[in-house]
């Protein structure tokens, strides 16, 4: 059954993503474009083959079986509790929420309607995390250390990352990334975090992010992140018989060859991953769950809200000064 979606938000990233993918998709096709300006809505539906256009309004009350939202991050509360309780599903751009108290009513709508939220870390999907994961099982030894960064030079002065109204800052945009990944390899949520955010004195928003999130049997995670560095996007693993480290482990182009390398008795072994879209993986992904095709390969739901409460323990060190333990987190 072919799902009908509708997008919120004529973004960047849907003009790079989920319209390519809608492209060739057999699992779904987008008819309704909605944005704040009905002439930008029109022109999209026009450019990109949909049928109908409006409004955010007159999307989530329409027909459609999905909502893709890429609105500005401080906008997802809203129009994704609004999306659900209209009976649609919802796929959800990162990072989902700018609060906890903001993740549990979004999932509370999800699971009151029966629909399904993913947030969407398109990254996760891609294979080159399984093949750390492999390496881990098989090099590694005792694993302690995961070391993430990602950051890039300053955003123009009229980008939406830097409007604290809409969600900005350094840590809902660029450092959930590492913070996921730290997640995604260990398998574990952390039991502690330290935390230091630098605010930028004009526009009031974290413009870098320093973090260690402790982990259980003494496993630790180092996070930075920042908008005013030479681009980097990317994560290492130590153990105690080898260090496994990614060439791009974030933002993958589609046609991108990236590679996992394994540092090991002084010497550094390379396997390249072949180019995959990890956008089409993700929305595939998220299809094939909400027409029951496939079971679900984790849980959408209880994942956004285990990023969303250490995402706002990290916000509570940074203002308390102090290391927050997770289960503090109500």
């Amino acid at each position: 059954m072919t799902q009908r979606f509708g997008l919120l938000g004529c973004s960047k990233i849907a003009e790079k993503s989920f319209f390519p993918v809608m492209k060739s998709s057999e699992l779904a096709r987008p008819v309704f474009v909605g944005s704040r300006s009905s002439s930008k809505s029109k022109a999209w539906s026009e450019k990109y083959n949909c049928e109908y256009f409006g409004n955010y309004d007159d999307v989530i009350n329409s027909d459609v079986d999905a909502v893709y939202i890429s609105l500005p991050i401080g906008l997802h509360e809203e129009w994704s509790v609004k999306s659900l309780k209209a009976g649609k599903h919802v796929l959800c751009e990162k990072s989902a929420t700018t609060s906890y108290h903001s993740a549990l009513k979004m999932v509370k709508a999800a699971k009151e309607n029966n629909k399904r939220i993913l947030e969407g870390f398109s990254f996760r999907y891609h294979p080159q995390h399984q093949k750390v994961k492999e390496l881990i099982e098989k090099e590694l030894g005792e694993v302690r250390n995961f070391q993430g960064i990602y950051g890039f030079p300053p955003p123009s002065g009229d980008d939406i990352r830097w409007q604290k109204e809409l969600g900005g800052g350094v840590l809902n945009d660029v450092t959930c990334y590492p913070i996921y990944a730290s997640r995604l390899v260990f398998e574990k949520e952390p039991i502690s975090v330290l935390s230091h955010l630098e605010f930028d004195e004009n526009y009031k928003v974290d413009r870098s992010a320093d973090m260690i999130l402790r982990y259980e049997n003494g496993k630790s995670a180092f996070i930075s992140s920042g908008f005013n560095n030479y681009y980097q996007s990317e994560y290492s693993v130590w153990g105690s018989m080898a260090k496994i480290s990614t060439k791009r482990a974030y933002a993958v182009p589609p046609h991108y060859e990236t590679s996992v390398f394994l540092h090991q008795d002084d010497q550094v072994f390379e396997t390249v991953i072949n180019p995959v879209d990890q956008f089409r993986i993700m929305f595939d992904t998220f299809c094939n769950v909400i027409t029951k095709k496939i079971e679900n390969p984790y849980d959408f739901e209880k994942d956004l809200l285990d990023q969303a409460k250490l995402m706002e323990a990290i916000r509570i060190s940074n203002e308390e000064k102090k290391l927050i333990s997770l289960s503090d987190i109500q």
